[in-house]
């Protein structure tokens, strides 16, 4: 039983790698140009053991590397933050969770310079290969927590996107308590409790819910909830958008499928 259910995930990793010629992973890691780039030193790690831990993903995981769509293909959820950026004249934008980078690669797409921090050094080899000619994506492998207590708070425009909780490690609340410091950020938290809409689902480690209950740190804040079915897009994962300064509720008030929340 172990060795068909490993032959099947051989089959299924060829498949990927070779007759997906659409999927970008294929594309960048089968680059000789920049795989020797990676060879040479610009990256630590080694490739080997990329391909090596391809074997070890899950089956959900391999089919987010296969389709390259942004927020787990919540359409919604990506026109109104598409709103957002384009309304508000950002500095940067920082994401924790690069996971495959297909998030980032729709932040890529501003022209504005992005930070994306990633904890496993597998993942983020994988977007460094991805991401090794886009001038305006820096990659950074840390804990999110320890890379944004080493910025200095600034009146800089940041648009801060939080998905970097996972089952072993959630730095949410220490990550807040940096994003909040920069006075004229926005925030967007992934996987939070929609007050009111059990339609939308959220995250719950050990026993403890990313929701405004636990965190209520965010009560004295301008906070934008979605407000429609997620029945309409493939994902249905809550989000919570958070305007630290408050100066920007024309722009809220102008986006339909987002409610402030009282």
């Amino acid at each position: 039983m172990k060795l068909i259910k490993t032959l099947k995930k051989i089959i299924s990793i060829n498949f990927f790698l070779l007759f997906r010629r659409d999927n970008w992973f294929r594309k960048y890691l089968l680059n000789d140009l920049k795989v020797q780039k990676l060879i040479n030193g610009s990256l630590s790690g080694d490739t080997e053991d990329l391909l090596d831990n391809l074997f070890n993903l899950s089956n959900s995981r391999l089919k987010q590397a296969t389709f390259n769509k942004p927020f787990n293909d919540q359409k919604t959820r990506k026109e109104i933050v598409k709103e957002i950026l384009e309304s508000i004249q950002f500095d940067k934008i920082i994401e924790t969770g690069t996971l495959f980078g297909n998030t980032t690669e729709f932040f890529q797409k501003f022209n504005i310079p992005v930070v994306s921090i990633e904890i496993s050094e597998f993942y983020f080899l994988v977007s460094k290969i991805r991401f090794i000619d886009k001038e305006n994506v820096s990659l950074i492998n840390s804990n999110s927590s320890d890379y944004l207590n080493k910025l200095t708070p600034s009146n800089e425009k940041i648009f801060f996107y939080l998905d970097a909780h996972s089952q072993e490690y959630i730095p949410l609340l220490n990550e807040l308590n940096k994003c909040l410091e920069f006075k004229n950020s926005i925030i967007l938290i992934d996987d939070f409790r929609v007050p009111g809409n059990k339609n939308f689902g959220f995250d719950v480690y050990k026993s403890e819910e990313l929701s405004l209950k636990n965190y209520e740190i965010l009560s004295s804040y301008d906070l934008y909830f979605p407000n429609y079915n997620p029945n309409k897009d493939n994902g249905s994962r809550g989000y919570v958008i958070i305007d630290v300064s408050g100066k920007n509720k024309n722009v809220f008030s102008n986006i339909d499928n987002l409610d402030k929340f009282n």
